[in-house]
């Protein structure tokens, strides 16, 4: 009876061990997913957080915009605030850097196929950009065969045929270009190329939108004159820099840097309506990043006209700046 009072207490103190065992098991297992719950509640809020963090940023970017407007009204320059490298706002837990760009300081590729007189001149110009950035010619009727309505190839560009028969075929747009990175798409363009023309090139949504030459660097200046084999002096930087803004395109084509070359003053202007905003939010350990197009009209009235939040932005380096 002894034995089996003993055997009966063993089987006892067994079963309570495994209970508590099991109970242990289970709170590990409910502790555990509730960190895991609660790290998943505070990445999704990190998350939420910084996105509503990089609107912000572009909500900034609009007031700043609009102050310049209200301010220098006519005329945009890059000794404005708006201009100014990597601008910085607090929040509380995070921060956001802020880049405005200004998209008329380049070359549209949209304006291409402008018809008549002002289209020739576009032409002209993209292709002194080719020649200046050793970018092969032919990309000229190769753009313009990418966004042209017809079929019919250029003598030295490409159309669907051209690219249904690639391994991937696909076909010409038909349409305005949208995003510069459908330039990685014309037939041959290789990413040398391309990363020669980007920082010389925007996309605006529209064909006849004017060049700012108070912004606009030396490397697109120097597609203004008519003459292929001219360039613009480096003067012009330290002019801008010495005298101020443009007020005026007859200002600056009296100007001595530009006085003694053949200059168009077509598609030329002193300020600017369309602005790339690039956005880099943070909050806690998260990270987010908006690049915004944003359109100023006349009146300082504002629109975004697209929102990329998938383009990684980093602060710029003063060798970033445009030159001046």
């Amino acid at each position: 009876m002894k034995n089996l009072g003993r055997m009966e207490s063993g089987v006892a103190l067994i079963s309570v061990l495994l209970l508590v065992v099991i109970i242990t098991v289970v709170c590990v297992s409910m502790i555990r997913n509730q960190n895991f719950a609660i790290h998943q509640v505070r990445n999704s809020y990190g998350h939420t957080q910084v996105a509503l963090y990089a609107l912000g940023g572009e909500e900034l970017a609009r007031q700043i915009l609009w102050q310049d407007h209200t301010d220098s009204p006519g005329i945009d320059h890059l000794k404005e605030p708006w201009a100014k490298k990597n601008i910085y706002f607090e929040f509380e837990d995070g921060e956001v850097i802020i880049n405005i760009i200004d998209l008329q300081s380049k070359f549209n590729v949209n304006s291409l196929v402008l018809e008549g007189d002002r289209g020739s001149e576009m032409r002209r110009r993209f292709t002194k950009l080719l020649l200046d950035t050793g970018v092969d010619s032919i990309f000229l009727h190769r753009l313009l065969d990418w966004i042209d309505e017809d079929g019919a190839a250029r003598a030295l560009g490409a159309e669907d045929y051209d690219y249904l028969g690639l391994d991937l075929p696909y076909r010409t747009s038909g349409q305005p270009y949208t995003d510069l990175t459908e330039l990685n798409l014309i037939l041959d363009m290789d990413m040398s190329s391309f990363e020669q023309l980007q920082e010389s090139l925007s996309v605006l949504p529209g064909f006849d939108i004017p060049l700012n030459i108070n912004t606009a660097e030396l490397g697109i200046l120097n597609t203004l004159p008519s003459d292929l084999t001219s360039e613009v002096d480096n003067g012009i930087g330290y002019s801008r820099e010495a005298q101020g803004p443009y007020n005026s395109i007859a200002e600056f084509l009296q100007s001595s840097p530009m006085v003694r070359l053949a200059i168009n003053e077509v598609g030329l202007s002193v300020q600017s309506n369309f602005f790339e905003v690039q956005i880099r939010a943070q909050y806690g350990d998260s990270f987010g990043y908006l690049t915004s197009v944003i359109q100023r009209e006349n009146d300082g009235s504002m629109r975004v006209i697209s929102r990329n939040r998938s383009r990684k932005v980093l602060p710029m380096k003063e060798s970033d700046d445009l030159k001046s």
